[in-house]
C-alpha cells in the first residue's frame, strides 16, 4: 500500500483552500465528508503564500487547514509549490526563466516555466522543499509528499548549453570521441570546440515537418533528450532529498502528467520516485486498451507495486479543444479500471470548481452550484461509499502472461529524425498490439528494456528502432529459453548511439528474425497494399519490408506491387522459443488473427476469455485471486466464468459458470 499509516483506498483530490473563505472551507469539509473523501492534497501552486518575499516564510495557514482536516478524519498529501515560481523570483532572477524551442527567453507567468538548470531555481525549490519539511514533519496528517505539478517543458537557455556541453564531456571524453560516435562527417558537421555545440532549437538543428520536430543532426537531439531527462530529474531529486532529510518515512512522488509523454524517460525517473504517480484524462470515446496501456506502463514502471492515480477528472476537462462530460457511470468505471490496474488511490483534480482563473470550467466534485445535490456529486459520493469495503484488494498484485516492451529512445530516435515515413508513428504501433493483448484475456504488463523478460511467456516489440548489442543479447537468451517474441518492421535499425547497424535491418536481431530486410519502400498513407495470410486478405499501409529469409517461415506475403508474393510475416525457431515478425504497418485485423495464431500454436489459454469491449484482470493476494471484469460498451454483456463460485466485492452478488455484465458496469469477484 501507499503508506501503511492510512490502510485503506485513498480517496480525494487537489484543493484549494487559500482559493475561498472560512464558511466556504467548513461547508466543504462536511461535503467532503459526505462523499468519503479521506485525502486532500493541497499546497500545489502555493509558493507566493507560504513565501511572499525572498526570507519570509509563513505556513500558518496550512497549518490551520491540516490541523482542521485531521480533526475530522481527513489526511493530507502535502505538495511542494515549486512548479510556478512567484513573480517576486522571476522578477529579481529573470534566469530562473526558460527559454524555449524557437530560443525565445520567456517572461513570467503561468506555470512549468522554469529552466530546470538554473542553479537559482534549484536553489529556491530545494529550500522552500525542506522548510515544508521541517515544519510538518511531524504532523499527524501528513500521509505522502507531492512535488512540483506534472513537470513539462524542455529549456534551451545559455545554461543549458553550458551544461550540456559538459555533459558531453563526461559522456564522451574527447571530441574525437563525439565526432566519431555521431556521425558528424556527414554534413561536414565536425565539431572542433565543445562550445560550437548547439542546443537543439529551430534556430540550430530543429525542423518544422508536418506535426514535430525533427532534427538535421539527431544525435544531437537524441542526446539532448537524455540530458534534459536527468536534468528536470534532478529537480525532483533536489526536493526529494531535502524532504527525505526530516520525513524518511513518509513516502514521496510527483504526479507525471500523462503516462506516454514523449518528453520524459519514465523508467529513469521511476528508480528515483518512492510511488509512481500519474494523470489520467481519457479522451472522449478513446479506446479503453489506451487507458490501460497507460496505467500498466505507470504500474511496471516500479515493478507492479501499488501506484497512485493523483489527478482524473470527475466530469470533464477543459484544456483540450472540445471538452465533453463524463456519461453518467463512466467516472465510476474509469475510478474502479484504475484501481484493477494497480492504483491504490482515487484522486480528482479537483475537490472544489476554481471561480476564477484559466481552469474554471475544470470539472470538480463540487461544482460551480455549490451542492452536494448535482449528478457528478452523487456519483462521486456512490464510489466513495462503495469502495470503503474494498480494503481487501489493496496490495494485490496483477497477473499477465504477457509483457509489450515501451522504449521511450526508440520513440525518440525514430520520430526524431527522417524515416521512410512520416505517418509512421511509435505510439500508433504500440496501441495497436497492446489491443490485441488485452483482448486475449491473458494479462499484459508494460516492461522497459532494463526489466526482467523470463516472467512472461509472451513479449510484444513493435517498433524497437534502437537495438545495441547488450539488448539484443537479452531478446536472444529470452528466446532461447522458451520465450516468444513478436518482432515488428523499423526494429534493430540503430545502436544507442543512433547509428545504423550494417548488413540489413533488423540489425543485430536478424537472427531472431530469420532473415533480413534489405529495403523499405513508403507510400502515402491512401495508398495500400495486402497481406495475404491464414487464407484471408489484411490491409497494410506507410511502410513495407522487401524480406530475404534465411531460417524463417514466412506465414503472410504481400499482395501487391514489386514485392507480390514476397514475405510479409515471419515466424522463426530460435533455441527453445519463436520469433514472429511482422513487416508493415497492417490493419488491427491482421494483428489480432496473429496473436490468436500464436495463442493456439503455443498452448496459451486464458481463464476468463473476454467478449468484445470487455476487459478482464487478475490480480492476486497470498490465497486471493480477484477478477476484475468492465463493460465498456453500451450494451449487456455475458462471460464465462472458471468452475468454482465467485462473489462480487461491491453488491455482494455470488455468480456461477456465466455473469450478466450491464453497460458501463464493473464486478469484482472473489473466488470462493
Amino acid at each position: 500500500m501507499v503508506n501503511p499509516k492510512l490502510p485503506v483506498i485513498w480517496y480525494g483530490g487537489d484543493y484549494y483552500p487559500e482559493q475561498w473563505d472560512e464558511e466556504t472551507f467548513e461547508r466543504d469539509i462536511r461535503m467532503f465528508k459526505e462523499a468519503g473523501i479521506n485525502v486532500v492534497t493541497i499546497g500545489v501552486f502555493s509558493w507566493s503564500l507560504i513565501q511572499p518575499d525572498e526570507n519570509t516564510y509563513d505556513f500558518s495557514f496550512f497549518e490551520k487547514v491540516m490541523d482542521r482536516l485531521y480533526k475530522e478524519g481527513i489526511y493530507v498529501c502535502l505538495a511542494t509549490p515549486t512548479s510556478a515560481p512567484p513573480h517576486w523570483m522571476t522578477q529579481k532572477y529573470p534566469e530562473i526563466l526558460f527559454t524555449d524551442v524557437n530560443g525565445v527567453k520567456r517572461e513570467k507567468g503561468g506555470r512549468q516555466n522554469f529552466c530546470p538548470n538554473s542553479e537559482k531555481y534549484r536553489y529556491f525549490a530545494r529550500n522552500i522543499a525542506e522548510k515544508l519539511a521541517e515544519h510538518f514533519k511531524d504532523h499527524p496528517a501528513l500521509v505522502l509528499w507531492h512535488v512540483n505539478n506534472e513537470y513539462l517543458n524542455y529549456c534551451y537557455c545559455d545554461i543549458c548549453r553550458g551544461k550540456f556541453q559538459n555533459w558531453l564531456k563526461e559522456k564522451y571524453g574527447t571530441l574525437d570521441e563525439l565526432n566519431r560516435r555521431w556521425n558528424t562527417r556527414f554534413w561536414s558537421q565536425t565539431f572542433t570546440a565543445w562550445e560550437e555545440i548547439p542546443v537543439p532549437t529551430t534556430r540550430s538543428v530543429l525542423v518544422w515537418r508536418k506535426d514535430r520536430y525533427q532534427s538535421v543532426l539527431p544525435e544531437l537531439y537524441l542526446d539532448y533528450r537524455r540530458f534534459m531527462t536527468q536534468s528536470m530529474l534532478e529537480c525532483f531529486l533536489e526536493e526529494y532529498r531535502a524532504i527525505k532529510k526530516h520525513t524518511p518515512d513518509i513516502p514521496v512522488t510527483t504526479n507525471l502528467i500523462a503516462a506516454t509523454f514523449k518528453e520524459w524517460n519514465y523508467f529513469e525517473w521511476a528508480k528515483h520516485m518512492d510511488v509512481a504517480a500519474w494523470d489520467n484524462y481519457p479522451g472522449y470515446k478513446e479506446d479503453f486498451s489506451v487507458i490501460s496501456l497507460r496505467h500498466s506502463l505507470i504500474r511496471c514502471l516500479k515493478e507492479g507495486k501499488p501506484f497512485v492515480l493523483m489527478e482524473q477528472s470527475p466530469s470533464q476537462a477543459c484544456w483540450r479543444w472540445y471538452n465533453p462530460q463524463k456519461r453518467p457511470g463512466e467516472m465510476r468505471l474509469w475510478s474502479y479500471h484504475a484501481l484493477a490496474h494497480g492504483a491504490e488511490t482515487l484522486m480528482f483534480f479537483q475537490l472544489r470548481q476554481s471561480k476564477g482563473g484559466v481552469e474554471k470550467f475544470h470539472g470538480a466534485v463540487i461544482t460551480h452550484v455549490d451542492s452536494p445535490n448535482t449528478r457528478v456529486f452523487q456519483e462521486v459520493k456512490r464510489v466513495g461509499e462503495e469502495i470503503k469495503s474494498l480494503s481487501d484488494i489493496l496490495d494485490a498484485r496483477v497477473v499477465s502472461q504477457t509483457a509489450l516492451l515501451f522504449d521511450w529512445e526508440s520513440w525518440w530516435a525514430m520520430e526524431d529524425t527522417l524515416t521512410p515515413s512520416v505517418d509512421f508513428r511509435y505510439l500508433n504501433e504500440v496501441q495497436k498490439y497492446f489491443k490485441a493483448l488485452v483482448k486475449t484475456g491473458l494479462g499484459v504488463d508494460v516492461v522497459g528494456k532494463d526489466q526482467n523478460f523470463e516472467r512472461y511467456r509472451v513479449l510484444v516489440a513493435p517498433v524497437l528502432y534502437m537495438v545495441g548489442k547488450e539488448l539484443a543479447q537479452k531478446l536472444k537468451d529470452y528466446v532461447s529459453n522458451g520465450g516468444i517474441l513478436i518482432l515488428t518492421t523499423m526494429s534493430g535499425i540503430v545502436d544507442e548511439d543512433d547509428q545504423v547497424v550494417l548488413g540489413g535491418y533488423p540489425g543485430y536481431l536478424r537472427d531472431l528474425m530469420g532473415g533480413y530486410v534489405e529495403e523499405i519502400d513508403a507510400l502515402p498513407p491512401e495508398e495500400k497494399n495486402e497481406i495475404l495470410m491464414f487464407g484471408k486478405r489484411y490491409e497494410c499501409s506507410l511502410v513495407f519490408d522487401y524480406i530475404k529469409t534465411t531460417t524463417a517461415e514466412v506465414l503472410g506475403r504481400f499482395g501487391r506491387d514489386y514485392y507480390m508474393n514476397e514475405p510479409a510475416v515471419l515466424r522463426n525457431n530460435y533455441g527453445k522459443g519463436w520469433v514472429y515478425y511482422v513487416g508493415s504497418s497492417t490493419s488491427f485485423d491482421l494483428v489480432w488473427d496473429l496473436v490468436k495464431f500464436m495463442e493456439r500454436e503455443h498452448n496459451l489459454r486464458a481463464e476468463i476469455a473476454p467478449p468484445d469491449d470487455v476487459e478482464v484482470i487478475k490480480k492476486i493476494k497470498g490465497e486471493k485471486i480477484f477478477y476484475f471484469l468492465f463493460n465498456h460498451s453500451h450494451e449487456l454483456q455475458i462471460v464465462d466464468l472458471p468452475e468454482g463460485m465467485f462473489r462480487d466485492l461491491i453488491k455482494g452478488n455470488l455468480y456461477e459458470k456465466k455473469v450478466k455484465l450491464q453497460p458501463l458496469d464493473v464486478l469484482i469477484l472473489l473466488k470462493e
